[in-house]
């Protein structure tokens, strides 16, 4: 029994020391994307105005967004741009509240009306929204974003100075409840790690990715990689639109633009957690083993080593009986794994400022839930993997129900 104990030691002791390594990785790539990431730059000096730009927003049921977002989006300090403002048939005031602003000449209001066969998600009002838009640029963003009143002139200015085909920003998050202040913190160490500008503007990597709450695009770039269309069973069609742009040498880049604009990325806790399974579901069904390991590397980076420094204590809370140096190995590593997280944590809020850095020490609840919402979507997938997003319901183990 003492050998077999011993061996269970050593084992724990080699995924923590693991563990440990792992989050000084993500906290080093994450100290280096902060520091070195570039940032969407004012030079009033540069002429935006000569071809117009269309920003394009589809919305459903975001009647208590959307106002705001159309008003930052009206006070630009520039004059060559329209606003497509595109009704996913919304069960709410949506549709109302965009008709307040029809009087602004740069306003066309459009209803997207039925989805084809196919179409998830935003796919299709995006697309009505390209289909009507005069611009020789486009600039896609979400109904529930806040802009700085610089934030098109700029992007566009940056797009045209490099030459680029298209230009994405990294969002300040708004965190509107405790849960979401505890919870997506942590996620976004995985996410801008993995998606940093860092990475996506790196040549060599073949990673791509987009902020559907913004980016501008040449039109001609959106119709060679075949606009939303060419996505359009993709329910995380931004990433599947950046990867498709990268893929196919498209001159792509990626800012921080906290300066530019704010978005949500969960509400509450029932668009957090079904926002958590957009993640993983859809990777389910098209690479299961991927999906599979993901999700057991995410449970055992987030999860597992709250739960083996909590096994040490309860199994070795007289301290001074413990002799056993695998015992004191494990609680070694333990402890410094634990301590990784929290000070990776932490050091994401100080640099982000979305919130206070004390939520810091709500860590482990968002390792926990970000860990769950993995392992129960990948259990469950097979006979209900069901994703609630924007008052739809799609269900990727009958076929997705658009």
């Amino acid at each position: 029994m003492v050998e077999i104990s011993i061996l269970i030691n050593i084992l724990l002791s080699v995924i923590m020391l693991g563990s440990f390594g792992i989050w000084i990785y993500l906290f080093l790539v994450l100290r280096r994307s902060f520091d070195l990431s570039p940032k969407i730059y004012s030079d009033d000096s540069l002429d935006v105005e000569k071809e117009i730009i269309s920003v394009i927003i589809p919305a459903r049921n975001e009647e208590k967004y959307i106002q705001q977002c159309i008003q930052s989006l009206l006070d630009q300090n520039m004059k060559n741009y329209e606003l497509l403002l595109i009704d996913d048939n919304s069960t709410d005031s949506t549709l109302g509240l965009m008709e307040n602003f029809s009087q602004d000449p740069r306003v066309r209001i459009f209803k997207a009306g039925e989805k084809p066969s196919g179409w998830v998600g935003k796919n299709w009002p995006c697309y009505i929204g390209y289909q009507n838009s005069k611009g020789k640029y486009l600039l896609f963003t979400d109904a529930d974003t806040i802009h700085s009143n610089r934030s098109v002139r700029d992007s566009l200015g940056t797009l045209i100075k490099q030459k680029l085909d298209v230009l994405t920003a990294v969002p300040k998050l708004k965190y509107p409840n405790l849960i979401v202040k505890m919870v997506l913190p942590v996620l976004s160490v995985f996410m801008f790690s993995r998606y940093s500008p860092m990475r996506v503007n790196d040549p060599n990597i073949s990673i791509g990715y987009l902020f559907g709450s913004f980016f501008v695009i040449t039109r001609e770039c959106y119709e060679r990689v075949g606009t939303h269309a060419a996505v359009k069973s993709e329910i995380v069609e931004d990433g599947a639109l950046g990867k498709k742009l990268k893929e196919e040498g498209h001159k792509l880049k990626m800012f921080r633009g906290e300066n530019l604009l704010e978005a949500y990325w969960a509400r509450d806790f029932n668009t957090l957690w079904n926002s958590l399974k957009r993640l993983i579901i859809p990777l389910y069904f098209t690479d299961r083993l991927n999906s599979i390991l993901m999700t057991i590397g995410i449970f055992f980076l987030m999860a597992f080593p709250f739960l083996s420094l909590t096994y040490c204590l309860v199994a070795y809370y007289d301290f001074t009986a413990v002799t056993d140096i695998s015992s004191n190995i494990l609680i070694l590593f333990s402890i410094l794994s634990v301590l990784s997280i929290y000070a990776t944590n932490f050091y994401q809020l100080k640099k982000a400022k979305t919130h206070k850095a004390i939520y810091f020490l709500g860590t482990p609840i968002g390792c926990f839930v970000v860990s769950l919402s993995f392992v129960w979507s990948i259990l469950t997938s097979e006979k209900n993997a069901k994703i609630k997003w924007r008052d739809r319901e799609y269900n990727y183990s009958k076929g997705i129900n658009c």
